[in-house]
């Protein structure tokens, strides 16, 4: 049987990676080491903007998504 929820396919290789760098970001922003970090240059910053979020929203710390005509880019920070 299938299932009616749309599921989100599971990460890639480079989306993984994106998300390592996000919760790095993130733990430098809960812990003090930083006030706020933006990464750019992610492969599909998109494609790990929802778990990033959550792991913010966990964390009390800020999650803010720019998207450009150049690019895209996420910031963390400050906490909350």
């Amino acid at each position: 049987m299938d299932s009616v929820i749309p599921f989100p396919p599971a990460l890639d290789q480079s989306s993984e990676r994106d998300l390592d760098e996000v919760d790095a970001a993130i733990a430098l922003v809960a812990q003090g080491h930083a006030r706020r970090v933006r990464l750019v240059g992610l492969a599909d910053p998109e494609a790990v903007a929802a778990v990033g979020l959550a792991h913010a929203q966990l964390a009390g710390v800020g999650f803010r998504l720019d998207a450009s005509a150049e690019a895209v880019a996420v910031t963390l920070g400050p906490r909350e």
